[in-house]
């Protein structure tokens, strides 16, 4: 009875969190693939050697502001977090493996959402009374809308709206996710149950609410910094780690791409279905790389520049990064040592780090230097982004800010003592209320994009459309 309970409790949460995330991934990404003529496959090239070309360039930032590979790599940190690592098993232990070839479809379609939220973001920014560029989903959403015939009038409410979502998504969800994860890992790795962490996992949540308030105070320049340190290294690390667990098992590669295709569309009973892998593939991306939630181009609007869809080709790798190579990378692990058959009621860290462990013992301790690193960054960016949704609603003044602050610290301690399940749910209800006013927006100045895109074509000799 408390099975048929809990299934039928699994396939509402599906339904209610999955489905419209679904639907508004597909659709708004769909659309603009097809205006842009695929712009995403058909000029990867382009973004790759406009991309390379920004991060080498030795630029110093200005006061509030971040330079391109400082922008890069805070939106990098904001999305290459335990999203990946904890994220991606949860994935795949609910959802089966088939859940990955669903989590690489929402990147390719995300890849062209992204390049409209940056596109959008830094056209439509302004200027604080700092002089510091500020700009995002709550500034294009009332900026742009406010003159349209039809929703004009409530383009000042919808904008606030989504201020307030980012403000819970960036304490109720990100940093609850991110720190539950690491703690996790920490305990699991220092004995487990019997782990001094077992039952103190609050003072590990402590000392990164306190690590993390120094690093916040010094604003988006010190964030700016930090990740553009630690991102690169950390992603590279991971990465190589996983081609290692990869090469040791390579007799099971073939087993496991097959495996991955097979069940994206006949998956195990057992899994749900074919429905409930689509929907644990397109939840988990959406949270992953964060496409279609406009907070990217929070951190995008920051950098100094005139050529809004240079931004947007810059950050349209970011999913692609994100998803298809460090996601993809937990996902192979996974599946290639053959743990997700024997999951052990293991859903999120904890199946990794045992994926991990099957090559070698220490690797779930180099996980867990990864992992904290990973989640530093991450909350780190998030904090921003938190902040610039207050801000936007409460006013951009030191108290304010300082307010938010403290209180997104408070529940990183909180995060750390909570049951990941209760988490995993949570943070993908904040995370879904976040993305359906920005979609709204981005569906609606489409034609936006287009004549930015365009524009920037025919001057620049970018061969897109006829």
């Amino acid at each position: 009875m408390l099975e048929t309970i809990a299934a039928v409790n699994q396939a509402v949460n599906n339904f209610v969190w999955g489905v419209p995330a679904m639907v508004c991934i597909i659709g708004v990404g769909l659309l603009l693939s097809v205006r842009t003529g695929f712009l995403q496959i058909r000029k990867f090239p382009y973004a790759m050697k406009v991309t390379l070309g920004r991060m080498l360039k030795k630029k110093e930032a200005s006061d509030g502001a971040m330079t391109p590979f400082q922008a890069v790599c805070t939106a990098l940190a904001a999305t290459v977090g335990t999203g990946n690592i904890a994220g991606v098993a949860g994935a795949i232990a609910i959802g089966g493996p088939g859940a990955v070839f669903w989590m690489w479809v929402s990147a390719l379609l995300g890849m062209c959402t992204k390049f409209s939220e940056v596109t959008l973001a830094v056209h439509f920014r302004e200027k604080n009374g700092n002089g510091d560029y500020v700009g995002g989903p709550m500034y294009y959403i009332e900026g742009a809308l406010k003159n349209n015939k039809y929703i004009g009038k409530f383009a000042p409410h919808l904008s606030k709206i989504y201020a307030v979502c980012c403000v819970f998504a960036m304490i109720g969800g990100w940093n609850l996710f991110q720190i539950n994860a690491m703690t996790t890992q920490i305990t699991e790795v220092t004995g487990g149950d019997k782990s001094f962490f077992a039952n103190q996992s609050w003072l590990l949540g402590l000392i990164v609410a306190v690590i993390t308030y120094f690093t916040i105070i010094g604003g988006i320049k010190a964030i700016g910094k930090f990740t553009s340190k630690v991102t690169p290294v950390m992603c590279t690390l991971y990465v190589a780690s996983a081609f290692v667990v990869c090469l040791m098992n390579i007799h099971h590669l073939p087993h496991t791409i097959h495996v991955i295709l097979a069940e994206a569309f006949k998956p195990r009973a057992m899994e749900g279905g074919m429905f409930a892998c689509m929907l644990w593939g397109f939840r988990r991306a959406m949270f992953a790389n964060e496409s279609g939630l406009g907070t990217a181009p929070i951190a995008f609007s920051a950098v100094k520049t005139n050529k809004p869809v240079v931004q947007a080709f810059i950050a349209m790798l970011q999913p692609f990064v994100d998803t298809v190579i460090v996601g993809s990378a937990t996902a192979f692990v996974i599946v290639v040592s053959g743990v997700y058959l024997q999951t052990n009621g293991l859903a999120g860290i904890e199946l990794t780090s045992k994926a991990f462990g099957t090559v070698c013992p220490f690797f779930p301790i180099l996980l867990t230097i990864m992992a904290s690193c990973f989640v530093l960054s991450t909350m780190l960016c998030g904090s921003y982004y938190g902040i610039k949704g207050w801000n936007f609603l409460f006013g951009d003044t030191k108290l304010t800010t300082r307010t938010f602050q403290v209180i997104y610290c408070i529940f990183i301690v909180i995060g750390s003592a909570m049951n990941f399940k209760s988490i995993i749910n949570l943070s993908d209800a904040f995370t879904l209320f976040l993305a359906v006013p920005n979609l709204i927006a981005v569906f609606i100045l489409s034609d936006v994009v287009m004549k930015e895109l365009r524009r920037y074509c025919k001057k620049y000799n970018v061969g897109i459309f006829k």
